[in-house]
Formats: C-alpha cells, sequence, structure tokens
C-alpha cells in the first residue's frame, strides 16, 4: 500500500530544498553548485531530494514561478487608483534594506548560464515574459489613466523597464556606502519621469 502524502509536509520539505539552493547558488553560482552540494546543504540524500525536484533545472524553474507569483502578489495588493510608477516598483517599496534583494542576485547567474545552457534560457525568457505581462498591463493602464505618456509602446517599454529593476540589487556590489533609501527614491523618480506624459 502507497504511503499517503501530507500535503503540508510535501511543500514544507520543497521549499527546504529550494532554500538550500537559493544558498548554493549565491555561494557557488548556478554553474559550480552541484546536486550533491544542494544535498548536503539541504541534510538528505540525492535520492531524497529528487523525490521533489527531478533534476537542479526544476530547481530553478520552480524558484522563477515562485518569484513571479510573488511579483503578482506585490502588484495585485494595489487599489485601482494608486500611481503607475507605484505598482511598478512596488517589489523595491516592499523591502527594508539591500539584504532584502539578496534573491534578486540570482538573475545574473542566470543569465550567465543562459548563454550556455539552452534550458536555463527557456525558464528565464518564460519567466521574463511573465514580468513584462505584469509591467504592459500596468502600463496600458497608466495610459489609459492619463499618467503615462502615450507614445510608449507598453510592450517594449516593459522590456526597458526589466532591465532597470532587474540592475537595481546589484547597486551595493557596484559603490560601497549606498544608501537604499536614497537609491529608491532616486530610481522612483527616474521612472516617474520617464513615464510622466509629454506636455
Amino acid at each position: 500500500m502507497a504511503r499517503k502524502i501530507d500535503p503540508e509536509q510535501h511543500e514544507g520539505k520543497r521549499q527546504e530544498i529550494l532554500a538550500a539552493a537559493h544558498r548554493c547558488f549565491l555561494r557557488n553560482g548556478l554553474q559550480g553548485a552541484s546536486i550533491s552540494m544542494i544535498c548536503k546543504e539541504a541534510g538528505m540524500s540525492p535520492g531524497h531530494l529528487y523525490h521533489y525536484f527531478p533534476s537542479k533545472e526544476a530547481i530553478i524553474e520552480q524558484m522563477a514561478d515562485d518569484y513571479l507569483a510573488a511579483l503578482h502578489g506585490h502588484f495585485g495588493g494595489h487599489g485601482k487608483e494608486t500611481p503607475t510608477a507605484t505598482v511598478l516598483l512596488s517589489e523595491l517599496w516592499s523591502m527594508s534594506g539591500w539584504d532584502d534583494l539578496s534573491h534578486c542576485r540570482i538573475l545574473f547567474e542566470l543569465l550567465a548560464e543562459a548563454g550556455r545552457n539552452p534550458r536555463i534560457h527557456a525558464i528565464l525568457r518564460d519567466n521574463t515574459d511573465g514580468i513584462r505581462d505584469l509591467l504592459t498591463a500596468t502600463l496600458a493602464t497608466g495610459q489609459a489613466r492619463g499618467e503615462v505618456d502615450p507614445s510608449l509602446d507598453p510592450r517594449h517599454t516593459s522590456a526597458v523597464l526589466v532591465a532597470v529593476l532587474d540592475a537595481a540589487p546589484m547597486l551595493p556590489l557596484m559603490t560601497d556606502g549606498l544608501d537604499f533609501e536614497e537609491s529608491r527614491k532616486l530610481i522612483t523618480t527616474m521612472i516617474s519621469r520617464f513615464l510622466r506624459p509629454q506636455p
């Protein structure tokens, strides 16, 4: 008789594996972190881990899906009258400091690996498409309300915004001593001025 799976316990173990993999990816890089390293970090055997994820790529794909789901939550938490720039930057404004953005640094591991691994490239592309869908819809709503320059193509603009927002977590790695609050305000000002309708 097959053992009955406790959904809550199963999901809890999956989250433990994802957290262990995240630590390994930050420490060793996406390519350098092996399944055996992730198993050691998670305190389990490869056979046990494969019960939850069939491959390292499956772990990465789940991380990307979880990030997109979290982003949906940030965007969905705003009312219809919230300014467009506030919605677009809602994830950044939910953070309390640079350390809260460390999870975003996995993206740069993905970018480096995407040039070598077609499967990682597909995961990155699909995740970015999902993010752009959110941004495009928000921009179109802003244009309908007169808050966003109508000459901007929402889909193309979404790609530029992804590049800007993805680069934000790298600021403290490139320059020492940057104040988080001031940097966040400057990014908000930059996006707001960029989107503003021209007189």
